[in-house]
């Protein structure tokens, strides 16, 4: 979903038409746009106050959606206060370097973020079939010792909410 090149009306347009799930990827993409917009400006100047603040808004937006009886929202909630953390703390640097090394740190994780709805919005059906037939998931991932273990899921939905 490309927002950039969307004039202000296309944009209130696609926002008015979208899903949750939409919704959710057009925040963050407008999140990643200011951030952007910050690390094109230059250290404490007011464009960069501007994009921070409408950043840090998009945040706002993103934390007031979790839903926090759902096991997942508490460590998106530390992830959006640790980006909110990042934006506020780059407001006293001076050096553009330091800035940038911040911001690009911070969008870095946004965009992971945004990666994984993307995934999520173009699976959807995918997934809901999934949950409804009760298959297993089953898959590798890595221990704490870092070793390669297998894991079975036996939950009917397959651990998604649909």
């Amino acid at each position: 979903m490309d927002i950039k090149n969307l004039t202000h009306d296309q944009l209130v347009e696609k926002i008015e038409n979208a899903n949750p799930l939409e919704l959710c990827i057009i925040n963050h993409l407008l999140l990643i746009q200011n951030v952007d917009n910050a690390i094109d400006a230059p250290a404490s100047s007011p464009e960069m106050s501007k994009a921070l603040e409408k950043a840090k808004a998009c945040l706002a937006v993103l934390f007031e959606t979790l839903d926090m009886d759902v096991e997942l929202s508490d460590d998106l909630a530390i992830m959006y206060l640790i980006i909110n953390r990042v934006l506020i703390r780059v407001e006293f640097l001076e050096d553009n370097e330091e800035k940038n090394q911040n911001l690009n740190h911070a969008r870095h994780i946004v965009s992971e973020m945004m990666s994984s709805w993307v995934f999520l919005h173009e699976n959807a059906d995918y997934l809901a079939k999934q949950a409804e037939s009760g298959q297993i998931i089953a898959g590798l991932t890595y221990g704490a010792d870092g070793q390669l273990t297998e894991f079975e899921d036996y939950d009917p939905k397959g651990g998604y909410e649909i």
